[in-house]
């Protein structure tokens, strides 16, 4: 079978007046084996490769892989389209370079370069890259494990060895953590570069790379080394530019010379992109984003580079530096579409479906819909035209704009789009179940969890049971799956324990949380955080039965968890630590334990309030949470000054704070200021006719008294209080 690529080849075309018209242009170029220099120690060149243009006579290649194609009527520095064929013993290979090979142009010196490569091999090399650089954590955590265990046989716990040994363990799985998803990214486009034209120090770092060995990536890539070249480049690359304006004459020089520097700009850029994601995999996240920032800088117009580089801040949670980068990325792609408008769509459609996830994360709620809708509406005719290719991306986006109708509480939308995705991506399974019956069973969980919000309990665990079935049926193919069953169960917990269902929850919950526990055991970094959710929610659980005691371990259990995973990666980690912390002091406080309490409270609220300045759009509903329970429990512990203080932060953040007005009132009252309490009581208590919304005053006064948290001198004012409220 004959393979047909179309490459496009593009041309940035030079700010210069030129009196140049159309004419005959050759554009040369060479097609190789992709890494054969590399791997075997001379170039593989490819015979019998057609090449092709509308305005050219096709060329076949020779012995040496060399083509020449002659372009009429299409000035120089224009971008063209070619065609490459392969035939015979290449029939099967696919071309790597595409992208790169959309920034050519058209009169240039240097050849074309197109290399190709077995898909299998790529994902061969793909695969042991991203499995090489988790094995040797995995691998070292086993040899010590195994000498810690012989040990424990031994009953030698008190040995200095043993504690070294428990030491390295503890330090090893946290090396391990985080940043699979990007690892993925980085094996993806670090596979395609053709290590035959880059040089000896990028190859050997790259080598090392891709044999895990990531210390040794900035040993063969020196900061030094690569600053001072990259400044000679952006000076040659300069005087290119100075020689081009100069004249007609000085062109051929100039345009040299900027090919020469632009060529040495890109294998700059790549060695500074490779050292980013080292430092990334190594947690080290300054040093990993001014590596990218350097690369992004030095070509601002890589749309591949700006994309990874706006992912990964994404995934650290730099919302405001990833929003920047994903905006210029989209720009460079709507200037490359004036040329050749449906060439780019796809590209600018995935970055609006990023950027409306991280609108929707910072509750820029108009924002993240206007970037859905246009991302669907691009991606609803490209389906048109290849729906085969890009009907599972029209599904995914409608299923993402139905988490923000539903998060909207606009769930009549939120249900269509909804359902919708789950008509098409069955449509699609019924084709190809291995390749889409996932995203079936994610739809159905989506459903199942808005049926879950409007209380239509039956419903939403019809759902989550069909999921279930489908997610495992998925993993008794493929173990590696088995993940998607865990998530069913919890969510399947949840409406189990809202309709208190408490020994099915139970039973689900521990289901999920054993698949989790043996999954971190091979991939922590992937799974340790899901281990500490599904603790919590079965936490959660034990407090909901009374079992104060399980309640407690389990939080605790998370809380160790999260804090662990924090210190490698705050950025990701901190919030679920705070999260954690909350419902640790909500055990506490509902036991009565409130000097407990308001120290977990108080260390969650300084995580909130550190993140709340970057994003304070995101963080202010859990800040307010918190400033009410912590004026809650200061007021029981009789500390009536921080209760209001905390009150009235609360509704200086949120003036709509039904708690914390309540919580106000009360410490007004319990210090004396019986004026300024009234009229708060008075204002809660006609909410409470109009609207029902406003708690029980009288019980929390009541609870109060128990408590002991009422002075003595302040009862004849609580009495009138209560007389008011029963309208006597």
């Amino acid at each position: 079978m004959i393979m047909k690529r179309a490459i496009l080849l593009s041309a940035f075309i030079f700010g210069i007046a030129t009196n140049s018209i159309a004419q005959q242009i050759s554009l040369e170029g060479v097609v190789t084996v992709q890494n054969s220099k590399t791997n075997f120690g001379e170039t593989q060149y490819v015979k019998n490769a057609e090449l092709t243009h509308p305005k050219a006579k096709s060329e076949v290649t020779g012995d040496d892989g060399k083509f020449t194609l002659k372009i009429q009527g299409i000035e120089w520095g224009r971008q063209v389209q070619i065609f490459v064929t392969l035939h015979g013993a290449h029939k099967d290979y696919e071309v790597v370079n595409e992208k790169e090979l959309q920034s050519i142009i058209l009169g240039q010196k240097k050849p074309v370069s197109v290399y190709i490569c077995k898909k299998i091999e790529l994902e061969d090399r793909r695969a042991a890259m991203i499995g090489i650089n988790m094995k040797k954590y995995t691998d070292q955590i086993k040899l010590r494990e195994k000498e810690r265990d012989d040990l424990e046989a031994k009953y030698d716990y008190e040995s200095a060895r043993y504690k070294i040994l428990e030491k390295q363990i503890d330090s090893l799985r946290k090396v391990a953590r985080d940043m699979n998803a990007l690892i993925q990214e980085w094996a993806e486009s670090l596979t395609t570069i053709n290590l035959d034209d880059q040089s000896e120090m990028y190859v050997k770092a790259y080598q090392c790379f891709a044999n895990g060995h990531l210390d040794s990536v900035s040993h063969y890539l020196p900061d030094v080394w690569l600053k001072q070249q990259q400044e000679e480049l952006l000076r040659q690359q300069e005087e290119g530019k100075k020689k081009v304006e100069t004249g007609q004459i000085l062109i051929e020089a100039g345009q040299r010379d900027l090919e020469l520097a632009k060529a040495g700009l890109a294998d700059n850029v790549k060695s500074w992109m490779l050292k980013a994601k080292a430092m990334a995999l190594e947690n080290r996240y300054e040093q990993a984003i001014n590596y990218y920032e350097e690369a992004v800088n030095t070509d601002s117009q890589n749309t591949a580079n700006l994309f990874e580089f706006a992912s990964y801040l994404h995934s650290i949670r730099e919302y405001g530096k990833a929003e920047k980068y994903y905006l210029q990325c989209l720009e460079s792609y709507r200037i490359l579409g004036k040329e050749n408008p449906n060439a780019y769509l796809a590209d600018r459609a995935r970055i609006l479906n990023n950027l409306a996830i991280l609108h929707r994360v910072t509750n820029e709620h108009s924002k993240a819909l206007e970037k859905n809708e246009e991302a669907l509406e691009i991606r609803r005719m490209l389906a048109q035209e290849n729906p085969k290719e890009y009907l599972a991306d029209v599904a995914q986006t409608l299923n993402n704009l139905a988490i923000l109708h539903d998060r909207l509480k606009e769930y009549p939308k939120a249900l269509e789009e909804y359902e919708e995705a789950l008509e098409i991506r069955r449509n699609l399974a019924a084709e190809n179940p291995k390749e889409y019956l996932a995203g079936v069973a994610q739809t159905l969980t989506n459903i199942g969890i808005l049926h879950w919000i409007t209380k239509e309990y039956q419903k939403a665990a019809q759902e989550h049971e069909e999921a279930l079935e489908i997610r495992r049926n998925l993993a008794a193919e493929n173990p590696k799956t088995i993940n998607g069953v865990a998530t069913t169960l919890v969510n399947l917990a949840i409406v189990h324990y809202d309709t208190k269902e408490y020994d099915k929850a139970l039973e689900e919950y521990t289901e999920a949380l054993e698949i989790y526990r043996n999954l971190a055991t091979e991939n922590p970094k992937a799974y340790l955080t899901l281990v500490a959710r599904t603790l919590d929610n079965l936490a959660n659980l034990h407090e909901k039965m009374n079992e104060y005691q399980k309640a407690l371990e389990g939080y605790e259990e998370a809380l160790e968890i999260r804090r662990n995973l924090a210190v490698e990666n705050p950025k990701a980690y901190l919030v679920s630590v705070a999260e954690t912390l909350n419902n640790l002091a909500e055990l506490y406080q509902n036991n009565k334990k409130y000097p407990k309490a308001v120290k977990e409270y108080e260390e969650a609220l300084k995580i909130y309030r550190k993140f709340a300045t970057e994003s304070p759009k995101v963080y202010s509903d859990a800040l307010v949470r918190i400033l009410t329970h912590l004026s809650q429990c200061y007021l029981f512990a009789k500390a009536y000054t921080q209760s209001e203080q905390f009150a009235r932060e609360a509704l200086a953040l949120d003036s709509a704070a039904l708690n914390g007005e309540v919580w106000l009132a009360h410490s007004l009252l319990l210090q004396g200021r019986y004026d300024e309490a009234e009229k708060i009581y008075a204002t809660l208590l006609q909410t409470n006719v109009e609207t029902g919304r406003a708690p029980s005053l009288q019980d929390n006064l009541e609870e109060l008294e128990k408590a002991g948290a009422i002075p003595e001198e302040r009862n004849d004012d609580v009495e009138k209080i209560r007389k008011m409220l029963n309208n006597e």
